[in-house]
């Protein structure tokens, strides 16, 4: 019994010393806790404190870049008004590349005027680049207007004048400024006005022309368009070039007479125009008498020349314009 009673006493002190064991390790992982938990709410504010400072700094890098690029784009718009000045005010020969190249996209049948539908086509194309200028190209212009002049001279104002396609072109105001009496026919709207001159905005095959008849009609580089959707009009087909001729002289008064200009050469259609040849044009100006007929091709970017005015001439030439006045044949 009394070993029994020692080996219980061991016992009990056994425990005793763990339990005060467990109570020590109690406190230790609870003062650990404590740190632990300081440390991390150091480490928080810490964090978070770092965290502002980045963000104000961030904020005064933004702030200062965009005062930068402010005073940059200032700059930069002080110097190209200041540019843009100077170019106006040099002479050609101190004219800055970058300048010449705006002026010529300007002037273009892409470019500011165009946009604004204030491009005539003119005959002749003047081309800029740095300190010179030169002439870039000649158009069918150069031979289209003298002849569709030369034609009109048969006539005294103040005769009644049709032209059908005139919203890239002066030549209804200038004729209207002689006196005659105007009426221009276009998809687009003409953007001058002459108290000689009528405008018609529309597809000339829908123009309700109220019984009017003219004296003479113009159609100046614009049948071999019609009907074609190049210009935005709806499509109509490959034969409404010959329903616009029998419109036209349908219009004409009895001693009336049209002047025609179209491309001429290998006969073809594309999405943007026709191209003629003797058998094609015969075939538009059926019931028609051409009293005078000319061909003209250009033999280089700069010149244009006279080939012949007899049936078959210029066929192998491109490209080409043929110009013609016509009478109808046979009354309407």
């Amino acid at each position: 019994m009394a070993d029994i009673n020692r080996r219980v006493a061991d016992v009990g002190t056994s425990v005793s010393e763990i339990h005060e064991t467990l109570t020590e390790l109690t406190r230790e992982l609870g003062a650990y806790a404590t740190t632990a938990t300081e440390a991390n709410t150091y480490v928080g504010v810490e964090t978070r404190r770092l965290q502002q400072a980045l963000d104000a700094l961030r904020l005064n890098i933004d702030e200062h870049e965009e005062r930068t690029f402010a005073r940059i784009d200032e700059r930069s718009d002080e110097d190209y008004v200041e540019r843009m000045n100077r170019s106006a005010d040099a002479p050609l020969d101190q004219l800055d590349g970058a300048v010449a190249n705006l002026v010529n996209r300007a002037a273009g049948h892409e470019g500011f005027a165009a946009q604004a539908g204030l491009w005539f086509n003119p005959p002749v194309t003047v081309e800029l680049s740095e300190g010179t200028g030169r002439i870039a190209g000649v158009n069918e212009r150069i031979v289209e207007m003298p002849y569709a002049f030369g034609a009109l001279a048969r006539l005294k104002p103040p005769a009644r004048i049709l032209e059908i396609g005139s919203a890239e072109s002066t030549f209804s105001l200038a004729v209207a400024s002689l006196g005659y009496q105007v009426t221009s026919v276009d998809l687009h709207p003409l953007p001058y006005t002459h108290p000689n001159l009528a405008t018609v905005v529309g597809r000339f095959e829908d123009w309700e022309s109220e019984g009017q008849q003219f004296d003479a009609a113009f159609a100046i580089s614009t049948v071999e368009h019609i009907g074609l959707g190049a210009y935005g009009e709806p499509v109509v087909g490959k034969s409404a070039d010959r329903g616009a001729i029998e419109r036209v002289r349908r219009l004409l008064a009895d001693d009336g007479f049209m002047v025609l200009t179209t491309p001429y050469g290998e006969a073809g259609v594309t999405a943007l125009e026709r191209t003629y040849d003797d058998e094609t044009l015969a075939d538009l100006l059926a019931g028609w008498t051409v009293i005078d007929r000319r061909v003209v091709a250009r033999v280089d970017g700069l010149t244009w020349t006279p080939i012949g005015t007899g049936v078959g001439a210029a066929q192998d030439e491109e490209p080409a314009v043929v110009m013609l006045i016509a009478e109808p044949a046979t009354p309407v």
